[in-house]
């Protein structure tokens, strides 16, 4: 062979190798994570201990360690708050934590999230959840709990669709990166209009369901959330696969606990060292003797409490969140520590609240639980407020209002942009040429310099905006008639259709699930129905129901069901107007023992 031909040769192999040792460290890079603003994932854990079966007489003590860490202050001249905080850490000593903040232009919270390379000093915060215009979560974005598998953060919130913070259901959205974007469960897929992932169907007075945790263990995966109807104030969990569309297969698994002495929601972690699942939760929220509480539980699904701290702790304290691995596990080695809002107590200060990190220490220990406490009480903080800074860091953009409404011929229909501070105050964006605008149908609507054209036909759209790395986005409604426009004195109902089309009950079962009808208004409008004021007027539009079976189940005024003797019946639900649709409810025999 030539020599010539020698070295052509080499330099295809050494091309080859090249290649081949690229492909070896992108796989690496895929597997082991470059920091959680990277696509490829954060940096995790590889130190996972073997299964240990959980031991009935030994249980988790828990106390505090060092001075309590306030990382957020809200302004001495207004309101505001950080609560219950989602925060994990990884295998590379830094940490994100997400956090409840209020919102902006009647939305009541957003959702932001904080970076720390060491765990202690934590940097600028950004925005990354806000309600969807005129969609299922729609007042709201609260309450995250946020969770790391399979190349997501899955980030589980609280909303509504009812005025007054009642009637709430859980969501779930996911992103690769904790700082977004994140596309919300839809009910079918990732992105669109979000759809519950947890339905609370009982009395819409009631708070409803919230606050999700969850951890992953063996594969599967353990979702926690809050319930609060007629009945009591419950955590309940339902568990799944992880597979992409879990929230399509969750299924419940029964009452975690009943909470009591004005309990908040927990934050659930797995303590590998001792087999168990540990909740960390407050009680007494907002008083003088509020505290930490900590619960057991050896399978996941039926938690005991254990232990009650004061001791060390701010007072008037609420809302907590425990640190924790990408998966929700916890050793006791780790780097642990607890963040919770507070207030000095003074006129309960609502919305007006700090939020403290402070690190604990985990231990084992044989004998009976002490969930009574030492009876040590907490320390009140001294200063707890901040004056507003002077030139302050843009957390959030916004557009006011987030549903615009036009006719085919309109053109040039403007949208007001602000930019907010860490305050969350509003200032006015002025330098709108560098919004840039995406997603929207080009066939109904076209954006120039920040004005918004119809192109002659009628429909609607999304439109995402994005400027210096933070996004939103509003939605277009283009009309035929001036009745389509939201708000139209003239409405009427164009359909009516169950939110739930069947029913299964237990003879004499304490919950009684609401029979609950979605309606759609010709001015493009849509809410819930069951005779509420609520949402709809039940005056305008008033709700009948009629049962089949009296003897089988019996239905209030406002679609309340009771299940009186086992069998099989109709129920007729009709709004002002004649439409109306039927759903079936099924009474089954009471379980022996119960």
């Amino acid at each position: 062979m030539k020599r010539k031909e020698k070295t052509e040769i080499g330099k295809i192999l050494n091309l080859l190798l090249c290649i081949l040792m690229a492909d070896t460290l992108l796989a690496a890079l895929l597997l082991t994570g470059c920091g959680t603003n990277s696509r490829k994932g954060p940096k995790l854990f590889d130190d996972t201990l073997s299964a240990v079966l959980p031991d009935p007489g030994k249980h988790v003590s828990i106390s505090v360690r060092g001075e309590q860490n306030v990382i957020y202050k809200p302004p001495v001249d207004g309101s505001g708050y950080r609560y219950g905080p989602s925060i994990m850490y990884y295998a590379d000593g830094s940490c994100d934590a997400w956090f409840s903040t209020p919102g902006y232009g009647g939305e009541w919270d957003w959702i932001t999230v904080k970076h720390s390379k060491d765990g202690v000093n934590f940097g600028d915060e950004k925005v990354v959840l806000v309600p969807t215009p005129d969609s299922m979560d729609r007042f709201s974005c609260c309450d995250p709990g946020v969770i790391y598998f399979g190349g997501y953060y899955y980030l589980g919130y609280t909303s509504t669709i009812v005025e007054g913070g009642v009637n709430n259901n859980v969501f779930v959205a996911r992103s690769r990166n904790a700082s977004g974007p994140y596309e919300k469960w839809n009910g079918n897929g990732w992105g669109g209009d979000p759809a519950p992932v947890v339905y609370y169907d009982e009395d819409d007075s009631y708070y409803g369901a919230g606050e999700p945790s969850m951890v992953v263990r063996d594969g599967v995966l353990y979702f926690y959330y809050t319930w609060a109807c007629p009945d009591g104030e419950f955590i309940k969990v339902a568990t799944s696969d992880t597979a992409e569309d879990w929230p399509a297969r969750l299924v419940y698994r029964g009452d975690a606990y009943e909470k009591i002495n004005s309990q908040d929601s927990c934050d659930v972690t797995y303590l590998e060292d001792a087999g168990i699942f540990v909740a960390f939760t407050t009680q007494f929220r907002f008083a003088e003797n509020s505290g930490l509480v900590l619960l057991e539980s050896d399978d996941g699904i039926t938690f005991r409490h254990t232990q009650y701290l004061c001791e060390g702790l701010y007072k008037h304290l609420h809302s907590l969140g425990v640190s924790k691995r990408p998966d929700g596990h916890i050793q006791l080695k780790d780097d642990i520590f607890v963040g919770y809002a507070f207030s000095d107590g003074e006129g309960m200060n609502w919305g007006k609240w700090a939020t403290a990190f402070q690190h604990v220490s985990l231990s084992l220990y044989e004998g009976e639980p002490q969930p009574e406490g030492n009876g040590k009480p907490g320390v009140l903080c001294g200063e707890w407020l901040i004056e507003r800074p002077k030139d302050p860091p843009m957390i959030a953009i916004a557009t006011y209002p987030r549903i615009v409404e036009m006719f085919p011929d309109e053109k040039d229909a403007g949208v007001s942009f602000v930019w907010l501070d860490p305050m969350l105050s509003a200032y006015e964006l002025t330098d709108t040429g560098k919004l840039k605008f995406s997603g929207y149908d080009t066939s109904l609507i076209s954006i120039k310099n920040g004005k918004i054209t119809s192109k002659g036909s009628t429909g609607n759209t999304v439109v995402k905006v994005r400027y210096k790395g933070l996004e939103t986005e509003f939605k277009v409604y283009v009309h035929g008639s001036f009745t389509e426009f939201q708000g139209s004195s003239s409405k009427t109902v164009e359909e009516f259709t169950p939110v739930t089309g069947e029913f299964e009950l237990t003879a004499n079962q304490k919950h009684s699930p609401q029979i609950r009808g979605l309606v759609r208004f010709s001015d493009n409008t849509w809410a819930e129905a069951y005779n509420s004021d609520k949402m709809v007027s039940a005056k305008r539009f008033p709700v009948t129901y009629t049962v089949s079976d009296n003897s089988i189940v019996s239905v209030s005024d406002r679609g309340l069901i009771t299940p009186l003797s086992p069998g099989k019946a109709t129920v007729t639900v009709t709004i002002a107007g004649g439409k109306s649709f039927t759903v079936t409810v099924r009474v089954l025999e009471q379980p022996d023992g119960v």
